[in-house]
């Protein structure tokens, strides 16, 4: 249902937080995606399980400045989780070894978890129900995907684009011009 009240995406107050438990992918968020020479894909989405078992295409894969700039201003590590769609163990170690190379510190090893399933909202709301007050705590879900998004906000679980972290940057950059 839309409601064109709805602009948490916009609400820089609410993403800048910092008792937030918040939520980020790797792909597209925590990592620039354009890991292929056409910038983009490295090869088609049937060929690249076995392309990553011989190839780490986090090895030289980089992460935002402004994505870095906002974890280190506005959160709490140890309510920071990467929550990473990946299919094997070895992409899974890929992943672990780019999050403590471009963002080291920032999460604690523990709360980076993958998923084998698309949909997201079953780990997030057994991790905040588990360790904190359920959906009820204030949490962020930050990723690039929008299907992924859907089947976060339909369970409850307060998530932005990526894009919502561009507009803050821009905000405060042109607080520092003024």
């Amino acid at each position: 249902m839309f409601d064109p009240n709805y602009r948490l995406g916009l609400d820089t107050d609410y993403i800048k937080r910092k008792d937030l438990v918040r939520f980020f992918d790797i792909d597209g968020v925590l990592a620039v995606y354009g890991y292929g020479s056409d910038g983009i894909n490295v090869c088609s989405d049937k060929e690249f399980d076995e392309f990553v078992e011989k190839h780490d295409i986090y090895e030289t894969a980089m992460g935002a400045d402004f994505i870095k700039d906002y974890i280190k201003t506005f959160s709490d590590v140890s309510k920071n989780y990467v929550l990473s769609l990946s299919s094997t163990s070895t992409q899974d170690a890929q992943k672990v070894k780019f999050i403590n190379r471009m963002y080291p510190g920032m999460f604690l090893p523990e709360n980076i978890l993958f998923t084998r399933e698309s949909d997201k909202s079953i780990i997030t709301t057994e991790i905040l129900t588990k360790k904190y007050n359920g959906l009820s705590t204030p949490h962020l879900f930050i990723d690039d995907d929008t299907r992924v998004l859907y089947k976060l906000q339909v369970a409850g679980i307060t998530a932005v684009h990526i894009s919502s972290l561009l507009l803050l940057a821009k905000l405060q950059h042109q607080d520092t011009i003024s």
